[in-house]
């Protein structure tokens, strides 16, 4: 096993109990939103082209309704003892997301966690919302709003996620980490992986490792 510098994390139901983006969604957008993001799991749309669509069908938010959603969105259970972890084995943690920096930051800020991160740029003026891409990446293999790729320069890394968007960087990673929907896709093409419930188990596996 190689000793890692830096290891890479998704976000949305990964570090989060669910995907704080679909859920926002599911309360705040034309229903027509499920119908995009279908297109976009069958590979018909990019997940960027899925994100301008799906934020143009939001509905008018207040500032409270933004701030009491935010504020009830869960971590994992065991986060903030991988987080411990890590700094303790001296390795670097990053977030790549191709979700919203407006819920990362909040959600770190309300645990006090200084972590990098790279995702879309989400913003909210009196009650309407709109999105930049500023790590988008023409050549993207997946044309995804955020580039996961493109923000890894280590020759070898340590990743972990959850789902489609993390599709392309799982088949880099050396040493890679899988649930839900990534688990099933890794499995179904025999992509080495180790699968995890909760960040205790990652913590776990690695402790194995270093």
């Amino acid at each position: 096993m190689k000793n890692f510098e830096t290891i890479y994390c998704d976000f949305d139901g990964t570090i989060t109990k669910e995907d704080s983006v679909n859920k926002f969604f599911e309360m705040y957008a034309s229903k027509n939103w499920v119908d995009s993001e279908k297109l976009w799991v069958e590979g018909k749309i990019s997940s960027r082209e899925n994100a301008v669509i799906q934020v143009g069908l939001l509905n008018k938010v207040s500032q409270k309704q933004l701030d009491d959603y935010i504020n009830a969105i869960e971590i994992d259970d065991y986060f903030l003892d991988f987080v411990n972890y890590v700094k303790s084995k001296n390795i670097k943690l990053t977030i790549l997301s191709d979700g919203f920096d407006l819920f990362i930051q909040r959600i770190l800020e309300r645990y006090n966690l200084d972590i990098p991160y790279y995702a879309n740029k989400l913003i909210y003026n009196e009650g309407k919302f709109s999105i930049e891409f500023p790590y988008y990446n023409k050549n993207c293999d997946k044309k995804a709003g955020m580039c996961k790729c493109q923000k890894v320069k280590e020759s070898s890394f340590c990743y972990i996620g959850d789902g489609t968007s993390d599709l392309c960087i799982a088949s880099k990673a050396d040493l890679l980490f899988a649930s839900k929907n990534l688990h099933k896709y890794c499995k179904e093409n025999k992509i080495k992986h180790s699968h995890f419930n909760s960040f205790h188990d990652i913590i776990c596996t690695l402790n194995r490792y270093i």
